[in-house]
């Protein structure tokens, strides 16, 4: 129908049709923060080190009767943060090759299967750094035959993108864990995964207080 034949009702309600789908497409878009993150480019440190061989195992434990409740979620990040830390050394301590037993039950926790994706078929690690961006994000490249997987943790309050360059493949798939909702008994954490897209062509975002695997 032309412009022209509308009935003038219809062209009235026009401006407000067309502003209701722009509220819509809006709604549509990534959040704010999404738009404006600081972008950071991964890089290498200096060594390569031999992955725990009981680290995996340390993950894999039974929960069957363990009543603990799970620390908060920044809590666990932190920890998240320090095994990255305490993995980078020559030779970790046995004992240190793990997570807490209060992070990883009730299974499967988020934890457990973050970093049970990252290292399952790694026998190496090599430490990424990030400079320019905030203290609070850390990161390692898991490597083993079929490539690297990357673990990011960020416990900043502001989002980040990263980019990771040849560390993962093109065909990546992203594993994502963010805190829900935090008046849940014990909070949610909640999971995105997709594979990698365009949208990632600038970096891969992590949200607040994250945990991400990339691989």
């Amino acid at each position: 129908m032309p412009f022209s034949s509308l009935h003038p009702y219809r062209v009235r309600r026009l401006p407000q049709i067309l502003a209701a789908v722009g509220l819509s497409a809006a709604a549509l878009l990534p959040p704010a923060f999404a738009q404006t993150a600081p972008s950071f480019t991964a890089g290498p440190d200096d060594l390569m080190r031999v992955l725990p061989s009981q680290l995996l195992p340390a993950l894999q434990i039974d929960c069957h009767g363990v009543k603990i409740a799970a620390p908060a979620w920044p809590a666990q990040l932190d920890a998240s943060a320090a095994l990255l830390a305490t993995l980078n050394q020559v030779k970790v301590p046995e004992k240190l090759a793990a997570l807490p037993m209060a992070m990883l039950c009730p299974a499967p926790s988020p934890l457990a299967a973050a970093w049970g994706r990252a290292a399952e078929q790694a026998g190496n690690l090599v430490k990424l750094d990030f400079p320019g961006a905030p203290g609070q994000v850390s990161g390692a490249s898991f490597l083993g035959p079929q490539g690297s997987r990357v673990l990011l943790v960020n416990r900043s309050t502001q989002a980040v993108r990263v980019k990771l360059g040849t560390w993962v493949a093109k065909n990546a798939r992203l594993d994502q864990y963010t805190q829900g909702d935090t008046a849940a008994s014990p909070p949610k954490i909640d999971h995105l995964r997709r594979a990698l897209g365009t949208e990632d062509a600038q970096g891969i975002l992590l949200p607040p207080m994250s945990l991400s695997v990339v691989g």
